[in-house]
């Protein structure tokens, strides 16, 4: 329920791990790519509205499709979807923490006649399209209260996932091109802005009006399916620059680079605190949204909450830069990370103190306890987010400008996966070591399922909810602060190795 990465169980507030690989830094804080903010706001926008407009337009429609799979998340735990099911479903978003491995052939291959950009965008979109479409026309069969298809579900959204990872491959490219150099720099501002709001509309806002009665996922699902088919207009209307000789670099020599890369010591020992540190939050961060939905707190509910956390997420950043900032910006990382795992145990509290009948229609809405949910989800994605930031700097900082958009891309993509797998994996053994019961029947068939283990599906057939039970989510929890100390002791050495020494370590020796 804090703030991380998108989007299964947790309350998915916006923060955009795979989009900060765009404008690297030079050593000495500059930006390698863009002009500074000043520049942009006093630059006049003549010429560059339409740009603006179509960026904004694409950024937009790749959050629908991230909203959508956390609406999925939420419908599939009120539909009695256990932790493994989650896990599964969690899967999806796997695409774009993989992107790397596919980014220079986008980069690469294209028809000149039709543009670098252009070649990529047209398809993709009509083939988001086609699938929402598909998916519309195929999701009653697909999510039902006799039981879900997950694994379908889980594979659609990863094959939605993976062409939203290359559209953004694209984009982000011709947001380069297609911008003067006045206001380049406005192109992350529309990623921002354009994902935050797709990501709204198709999560808060779905919930909110579906919970009303208002809307219907197939139709809400269909509308964006013939809206991604009809922005392919729009992009095959847009003219693209043609690409200068010798501008794309071949895809052996992008893969080749980021290998060299890989195999130097200091991101070595970098992509260890990587791929370990979410380890002790990962009950917290993964399991406490999908408790609270267990318990009946409704899903609108849950969603308003991370909408009132957009503003924080958006502020913090900006506040906390002067402290993140600076040549050493892992030690508030280190500085705080033990408050960090004391605010976890709150997760712990807002799931042991839901308020009884809190889903019931007629029942009065508690106020006093979502303001205690929404202040402990502050200061957790407070504290996650000075992290995040924190992080960031330090790739901007080390990052070898000479080797283009290549260093943050590896980076970020090892960071997103140190928390996809500990995600994953924290689904499957949560659900693997809790014991499961049959709620909500009544008469023989509560004796029935209290005297025996009811599976799932008769559980679901009699029109009981399938749960697990809390005390591996507690203990889970209460053991947060235990791991993120021995953590931190191992780490600490490694994290100031990482900040000490000249520049020199991350660098590739190109060899003549």
């Amino acid at each position: 329920m804090a703030v991380t990465r998108s989007r299964t169980g947790r309350i998915p507030t916006r923060r955009i791990t795979h989009d900060d690989d765009r404008a690297p830094l030079s050593h000495d804080g500059d930006q390698k790519r863009g002009v500074s903010s000043s520049s942009t706001s006093s630059s006049s926008l003549k010429g560059d509205r339409g740009s603006i407009a179509l960026l904004l337009l694409l950024y937009t429609l790749q959050g629908v499709p991230m909203g959508l799979s956390a609406s999925v998340s939420f419908i599939l735990q009120e539909k009695g979807a256990t932790y493994a099911e989650q896990g599964i479903f969690s899967l999806a978003s796997w695409p774009f923490s993989l992107k790397i491995l596919w980014a220079p052939l986008v980069d690469a291959l294209y028809v000149r006649s039709i543009g670098q950009r252009r070649t990529w965008l047209i398809p993709l979109q009509c083939v988001v399209g086609a699938t929402l479409l598909w998916t519309a026309e195929n999701v009653g069969a697909l999510i039902s209260d006799e039981g879900s298809d997950v694994r379908t579900l889980a594979g659609v959204f990863f094959w939605i996932y993976a062409l939203l990872a290359s559209q953004d491959i694209a984009v982000d490219g011709w947001a380069l091109t297609m911008l003067s150099r006045e206001n380049v720099g406005l192109a992350s501002t529309c990623n921002s802005v354009g994902q935050t709001a797709g990501f709204f509309v198709s999560f808060t806002g779905f919930l909110v009006l579906n919970s009303y009665g208002s809307v219907g996922l197939k139709g809400f699902i269909t509308f964006w399916g013939f809206v991604f088919l009809s922005s392919a207009v729009f992009v095959f209307l847009k003219k693209e620059k043609p690409v200068k000789p010798g501008a794309v670099e071949g895809v052996a020599d992008s893969y080749r680079q980021a290998v060299s890369i890989a195999r130097l010591p200091a991101v070595l020992k970098l992509c260890g605190v990587l791929v370990t540190r979410a380890i002790a939050f990962s009950a917290a961060e993964t399991i406490t949204t999908l408790k609270l939905l267990e318990r009946g707190v409704p899903k609108q509910h849950m969603a308003s909450i991370s909408a009132m956390m957009t503003p924080v997420s958006l502020c913090l950043p900006l506040i906390v830069a002067r402290w993140t900032g600076g040549p050493r910006p892992l030690d508030v990382v280190v500085k705080t990370w033990m408050f960090r795992a004391v605010a976890a145990l709150g997760a712990s509290a807002v799931v042991l103190f839901v308020p009884a009948g809190v889903g019931d229609a007629n029942a009065a809405i508690p106020w006093a306890y979502y303001a205690c949910v929404f202040a402990w989800t502050s200061v957790y994605a407070g504290l996650n987010t000075i992290h995040f930031v924190s992080f960031m700097s330090f790739y901007s900082r080390v990052s070898d400008a000479d080797m283009g958009g290549t260093y943050m891309t590896l980076l970020n993509t090892v960071s997103n996966l140190g928390y996809k797998w500990v995600e994953t994996s924290t689904m499957f053994i949560i659900d693997a070591v809790s014991e499961k019961r049959c709620e909500g029947l009544r008469g023989k068939a509560a004796a029935v399922a209290a005297a025996a283990a009811m599976d799932k599906a008769t559980c679901l057939a009699k029109g009981g909810r399938f749960v697990s039970g809390d005390r591996a989510f507690h203990l889970a929890v209460l053991a947060t602060p235990f791991i993120a100390y021995a953590w931190l002791k191992l780490a600490r050495a490694h994290i100031n190795s990482l900040q000490s020494g000249s520049m020199g370590k991350w660098k590739v020796r190109v060899r003549n």
